[in-house]
């Protein structure tokens, strides 16, 4: 009705103003009437040939009306207009992607989904020593990680699932046939470390936990990624104590050992504290509720598969 008596101002009869609106004077005019009783006081005076007079509340009434019809077609547009797709960048370890296979990815997409049917997930290897600074620098918008983040940017969220750690040695190590053995006598050996990664995320391969850095044998290595690591091992440089989910990353050249003794290891999902996107929290909400999956196939649905590549 405001919008009607609006262009009725302009034209400044019910005829014209009546073929704008598609509609007939006699309807034209009622729906005035109806909008007169609604506020009032009379908006217009009208003659026997349909030209009107506005009154002097009809001014003030159209001078306040105009800018609030401009905002609510505005605001109907925006209502209905398809929300532009974006995506979320979920950074991991790199070259892990196998351990993410452990969670139930089709359940967590889903979940994000239902509520955000516009966001698209997408797998960002970080190499392990951006793996503290990718959040604060927006290379990622949720890290999933097997520590916490110690930064005051971001928040941390422990999550569902742990693993076993294991010990990985190369198919020519004396501990190759080992099988199982205590976690403080696989310690001894001499182990990998990466000077150039946070201590939080480090001490747990080299089983700080276990014994202290002065009495560790640390055999430093550059190795950016998990297939680094791997190499390095293989040749014989050194050992290391690892999540049990790495079990499908090793090759002929790698053996396992069961620790026993050894405290599991709590896979975390972070995000910067600043982040207030309501999709980013309903993606750390989902990692938080997810269980192991269904089975142990790949770890994404169809369309996940295509986007959270490694």
């Amino acid at each position: 009705m405001v919008a009607s008596f609006l262009v009725l101002v302009e034209e400044m009869h019910y005829g014209r103003a009546a073929v704008r609106l598609h509609m007939s004077s006699s309807a034209l005019t009622k729906r005035i009437q109806r909008l007169e009783r609604q506020v009032g006081v009379p908006l217009v005076e009208r003659d026997s040939t349909g030209v009107l007079a506005v009154t002097s509340a009809g001014r003030r009434f159209a001078i306040a009306a105009a800018p609030l019809i401009v905002q609510a077609n505005a605001a109907l547009k925006s209502a209905q207009a398809k929300p532009a797709r974006y995506t979320l960048r979920v950074g991991m370890p790199a070259g892990g992607g196998a351990m993410l296979g452990h969670f139930d990815m089709t359940r967590i997409a889903r979940d994000v989904r239902r509520s955000f049917p516009e966001v698209r997930l997408m797998l960002q290897n970080v190499p392990f020593s951006a793996l503290t600074r990718c959040l604060p620098e927006h290379q990622v918008d949720v890290l999933w990680n097997i520590a916490p983040v110690h930064h005051p940017a971001v928040e941390s969220f422990p999550l569902p699932i742990t693993s076993p750690r294991i010990g990985v040695v190369a198919a020519r190590h004396p501990l190759a046939d080992a099988g199982t053995m205590n976690v403080e006598d696989f310690s001894e050996q001499p182990m990998l470390y990466i000077p150039a990664v946070a201590e939080e995320w480090m001490n747990q391969f080299w089983l700080a936990d276990v014994r202290s850095r002065r009495e560790a044998r640390l055999v430093e290595t550059e190795s950016e990624d998990v297939i680094g690591v791997l190499r390095s091992i293989v040749e014989g440089k050194a050992v290391i104590a690892a999540v049990a989910h790495i079990a499908p990353l090793l090759g002929s050249g790698l053996r396992s050992v069961t620790l026993t003794g050894a405290a599991p290891l709590v896979y975390y999902v972070a995000c910067r504290r600043t982040d207030r996107r309501a999709a980013v929290h309903a993606l750390v909400e989902a990692f938080e509720a997810v269980g192991p999956p269904p089975s142990a196939v790949g770890p994404c649905d169809g369309d996940m598969s295509r986007r959270l590549r490694p």
